[in-house]
């Protein structure tokens, strides 16, 4: 199964494709589950305002310029601290931007075959989250980070002087020991993915 995955930065890349590949592997391992690499993060990170520009030309691109690619993943990062939004009307509201940007007759016909996601604050707290199992560090409360600010986050997780290196080796180093099932109980963002992730799998 062949999929095309358009995020703002390094992490979301790494991170995201090690989460699919190990979903697949567990649901429905007779699968083979390749990436198009139609978009890829290049010369430095993305910004939501990009993805927000390409996220229709990159869909349109996926399921109707070729005919082999059956999934869409797209996300942008709900830049703020959202601790205090019980109902998620923030996250809502940034994937309304996303539905949008696809426009109603594109999302409305592919819509069973797009999954669309946004971090609270930044995918960097969904590693955060699991990070524990790399370092000896204390497990941190469910929901808790999301009130801390995004630069304390991103140098706790890869330091002072962080680059694509380093933040795709912590990316993929979380990736590959990470437990979803528990990191959809510490983040109530990654939850709403996992849930359409696993929906997906089960329906295709």
């Amino acid at each position: 199964m062949t999929y095309t995955l358009l995020g703002e930065g390094y992490a979301e890349y790494v991170f995201l494709e090690i989460y699919l590949r190990r979903m697949y592997a567990e649901y429905k391992p007779d699968t083979q589950l390749v990436s198009s690499r139609l978009m890829k993060p290049s010369g430095g990170k993305s910004s939501s305002s990009q993805v927000l520009a390409n996220i229709q030309k990159l869909c349109i691109k996926s399921f109707i310029s070729r005919d082999d690619i059956q999934l869409f993943i797209a996300g942008i990062d709900l830049d703020q601290q959202a601790d205090n939004d019980p109902d998620l009307m923030k996250y809502k509201a940034r994937i309304k931007e996303m539905t949008d940007k696809l426009g109603k007759e594109l999302y409305g016909q592919y819509k069973n075959q797009i999954l669309l996601f946004a971090p609270i604050q930044a995918i960097d707290y969904w590693i955060l989250y699991q990070f524990y199992r790399l370092k000896k560090e204390i497990k941190t409360t469910d929901n808790s980070l999301e009130s801390s600010v995004k630069d304390v986050t991103k140098k706790r997780l890869y330091g002072a002087n962080a680059n694509k290196t380093k933040i795709e080796k912590i990316a993929k180093d979380v990736a590959d020991k990470a437990d979803f099932e528990e990191l959809a109980k510490q983040s109530k963002s990654f939850k709403l993915l996992h849930k359409q992730v696993k929906l997906f799998i089960e329906k295709h």
